[in-house]
């Protein structure tokens, strides 16, 4: 009988878990439900090591180029397999406030955005994805805490149920990573953007753990504030229970969000704090509404 390691007498099924920083790469498969996302998966060739079949499924079936070096087996019980891509963060060395152009930079000098929040934000692009459709439905990246609110019930909701089973392998891993990734600070648990549907006000802030000396920026919005100033305040009430220090609003604007087409417009200013540079907000929305096409989620500097 062949032994795990004799690749050349076997075709055993790996799982991939394919990393970005904080983000995960999940792929619906064509074979099972549609509205399910799991771990990359497939089988190792006749005389391919291990190490050589998780970089070329994660090229064959999402275009991804991965560092060989990090390939980490997850455990001696099972044939799943972490891996780190190989795209670096930024290829052009920009970072902080060059990240923005045009509008979006003026708008962030003039409320005063630092570079470090900034390059929170832009400054690890994911890498574009070549979806294989012979063998995936979808690929997408999905942000860890967006995973976590996922998990936690708290995440826009949505039709698809992206976890696979508990009882499977790739739940698992899943969960594992997260449990590994998390922190026991309190801005892991809020969203990092809270809207609704309709035409609103918003404002982008950023909120500190002053304990650990973390912080993060978010969006919020909603249709039962008439004033910029009643979004933040608002905000401030809501996350008192988490004791951090909520910092006066980075601009705002307003948002048009049609679910029903899975469209989101972020345009305009606020009088009393300022333009925000929409650009940033619109990075955030969309780690945030990761089944909204990128390009549905759109920004304009004109109107109010």
């Amino acid at each position: 009988m062949a032994s795990r390691t004799d690749v050349s007498a076997c075709h055993a099924k790996i799982l991939v878990l394919v990393l970005h920083g904080d983000k995960m790469l999940l792929a619906s498969q064509t074979r099972y439900p549609q509205q399910s996302y799991a771990l990359l998966q497939g089988s190792l060739q006749q005389g391919e090591q291990q190490h050589e079949a998780v970089a070329r499924i994660s090229q064959e079936q999402a275009g991804v180029a991965v560092d060989r070096s990090s390939i980490a087996r997850l455990d001696n019980q099972s044939d799943t397999f972490s891996v780190q891509t190989s795209q670096p963060t930024q290829a052009d060395g920009a970072s902080g406030l060059k990240l923005l152009q045009g509008k979006a930079w003026d708008c962030a000098n003039e409320v005063r955005l630092k570079g470090h929040e900034v390059d929170a934000v832009l400054g690890n692009p994911s890498p574009p994805l070549q979806v294989n459709e012979a063998l995936l439905a979808d690929a997408k990246w999905f942000n860890k805490r967006w995973l976590m609110a996922f998990n936690q019930g708290t995440a826009p909701k949505s039709p698809f149920s992206f976890f696979p089973g508990e009882s499977s392998e790739a739940r698992r891993t899943i969960t594992s990573w997260l449990d590994q990734v998390k922190s026991e600070s309190p801005l892991d648990l809020i969203p990092d953007v809270a809207i609704e549907t309709g035409v609103f006000k918003y404002v982008l802030l950023v909120v500190t753990d002053t304990q650990e000396g973390r912080s993060k920026l978010i969006v919020r919005g909603d249709r039962q504030s008439g004033y910029h100033m009643d979004v933040y305040e608002k905000t401030v009430r809501e996350l008192s229970p988490y004791k951090l220090h909520v910092a006066e609003p980075l601009g705002g604007g307003r948002i048009r969000h049609d679910d029903g087409s899975k469209a989101i417009n972020i345009y305009g200013y606020s009088s009393a704090y300022g333009q925000a540079p929409h650009d940033l907000s619109a990075a955030i929305v969309r780690q945030w509404y990761p089944m909204y096409a990128p390009d549905k989620i759109t920004v304009s500097y004109e109107g109010y």
